[in-house]
């Protein structure tokens, strides 16, 4: 499993905000979780798995870092 440096997870915080679809959606919903994932990698010329990018979203939320987004 890859993991994520500073830079990569300040970028997917970003996306997360502008993509402004809750956690859990993101997470539970494998069609929404792909394009997050696609739109990451694409950022980051980056080769993320779902998998890698969900337990990512997950730590970060557990830790409080997660941004509220407006939805």
């Amino acid at each position: 499993m890859a993991i994520m440096n500073q830079k990569e997870i300040d970028v997917m915080k970003d996306l997360y905000v502008d993509t402004d679809i809750p956690s859990d959606s993101l997470i539970k919903q494998k069609d929404k979780l792909e394009v997050f994932t696609d739109k990451l990698n694409r950022s980051l010329s980056s080769k993320f798995k779902d998998e890698e990018v969900a337990t990512e979203l997950l730590r970060i939320r557990k830790k409080g870092e997660l941004p509220k987004i407006r939805n």
